[in-house]
């Protein structure tokens, strides 16, 4: 099975490409803040935009040197052609770069649909009315594109599906501590649920889930929680952290901290419904409280007996490097022993992390 959720990741471009030689119509989602049950409601499948790691992805983007790692390697995966099969993209803004990175794919007419999703901060009345009607309209452009209509059935029919994929996540989370599955392995877990069609994610996990066998061998490696942005600079560490004889137990990984969590109420109307589910639930820097991000990190080291924490942030992520600086506050107070590291999503840069993370892992026996 892990093979299976490896292969999805890694062939993301060539599945994607099958699914719309069988005509289904597939848009791409920027940041969690994207509201995917919408988009499948309109008949689309919705896939995450994923890092690549290749430095001429970043030449390629023409943008400015000193903005995010993200924003560039996704422009320039853009610019290569790379996201060919895709129909539309929605940008779910969390930062300066990416909101601006929208206006440049917009403005050199990248795709033929673009969508910005203009979540509130806020989770006031005031604030899920307004996102209420914004998903209505984001409805209407979706669609255009399908030639389907999102009407309340299908929506709660969508919610429930991701709903169930959360719980299915929530369920793995809860076992992975007492099985052998290994920190890189559930990168590839959780990741595939991101590039995957959700009905085949669901049946993938039920059937893993069904032959996951908890395990009575100890493991005396020192535990650890990874909370990182960028999928392949979090694999680096793990297997970086296992070199020096620790183990990352749990992580929280970017999109996945609302699965097996925050599960939306379908009771009543079904677009307030998913307004109320993403509003100050999507554990996005500045809009997300700081507080209870902070709580649920620490819980979840807790509850996996982690006994350190590294906070991997990409360079030049303003958002996250921001985030972390409010977090610290709470961790210092909580005597939460853990390493902020901040590197490129490069060999090298990565590599330049050993002497710290070690001294790290040393420190905790």
């Amino acid at each position: 099975m892990i093979s299976e959720f490896k292969e999805r990741i890694e062939k993301r471009h060539e599945r994607s490409r099958e699914l719309k030689k069988d005509g289904k119509k597939i848009v791409a989602c920027f940041y969690g803040l994207v509201p995917k049950e919408l988009i499948h409601a309109a008949g689309i499948i919705p896939i995450q935009l994923i890092e690549e790691r290749n430095p001429q992805y970043e030449e390629k983007s023409e943008l400015l040197p000193y903005l995010c790692g993200m924003s560039k390697n996704l422009t320039g995966q853009i610019y290569g052609k790379v996201f060919d099969y895709v129909d539309g993209v929605m940008v779910g803004t969390v930062c300066d770069t990416n909101r601006h990175v929208f206006d440049i794919w917009a403005h050199r007419k990248l795709f033929p649909h673009l969508f910005l999703v203009r979540a509130p901060s806020t989770a006031s009345d005031a604030a899920v009315i307004y996102y209420t009607n914004e998903l209505k309209r984001l409805a209407g452009e979706l669609e255009k594109i399908s030639g389907k209509k999102v009407t309340e059935d299908s929506l709660r029919e969508s919610i429930a599906l991701y709903n169930e994929n959360r719980d299915l996540f929530g369920q793995f989370y809860d076992l992975r501590p007492k099985t052998d599955i290994s920190a890189e392995d559930a990168v590839y877990i959780f990741s595939s649920g991101l590039v995957t069609p959700v009905e085949e994610h669901n049946d993938m996990m039920q059937r893993f889930l069904s032959t996951l066998a908890t395990t009575s061998q100890a493991n005396n490696n020192i535990k650890l929680m990874l909370c990182a942005v960028n999928l392949n600079m979090a694999i680096d560490v793990i297997r970086m952290s296992e070199k020096y004889g620790a183990s990352v137990v749990t992580d929280d990984l970017p999109h996945n901290a609302r699965y097996g969590s925050n599960k939306i109420d379908m009771i009543g109307d079904p677009f307030e419904a998913l307004a109320r589910g993403y509003l100050r639930k999507v554990p996005a820097p500045g809009i997300y409280s700081f507080e209870e991000r902070a709580t649920d990190i620490r819980d979840r080291m807790a509850k996996a007996k982690a006994k350190g924490m590294i906070y991997l942030i990409q360079l030049y992520c303003d958002a996250y490097a921001i985030e972390y600086a409010i977090l610290k506050e709470r961790f210092d107070k909580w005597n939460l022993t853990h390493l902020r590291l901040e590197a490129e999503d490069t060999p090298s840069s990565i590599e330049q992390l050993n002497v710290r993370l070690q001294s790290f892992v040393e420190s905790l026996l």
